[in-house]
């Protein structure tokens, strides 16, 4: 009987354990629209919204007061180290983009 109620407490313990031992702060945190040089060299003054949004998908900050620009935010953190981020703001005019604004 007391051996087999230290293998149930052995089994309730152990995967405990592990996370105990897991560190949260070496996580990967990332967040907003993923900007890749890869993206960015394709956009091109002149393109139409549609072939913009097909290209760099939907704007996470949603434009309130000006419909003719989109900005795309991203920011990754390693670990407990400081944050790093990326900003891209398209401007169009009559459904065309007219200007690329980037803080990578």
């Amino acid at each position: 009987m007391r051996m087999k109620t230290a293998l149930i407490l052995i089994s309730m313990i152990l995967p405990l354990t592990h996370c105990l031992s897991y560190d949260f702060s070496k996580r990967k945190v990332q967040q907003g629209n993923i900007i890749s040089p890869a993206h960015i060299k394709h956009l091109h003054l002149g393109m139409s919204k549609s072939d913009a949004a097909i290209l760099m998908g939907s704007s996470l900050i949603s434009p309130m007061f000006d419909l003719d620009r989109w900005d795309y935010a991203y920011t990754v953190r390693r670990g407990s180290g400081p944050n790093a981020g990326r900003h891209l703001s398209l401007y169009f005019v009559n459904d065309r983009l007219v200007k690329i604004e980037k803080k990578i």
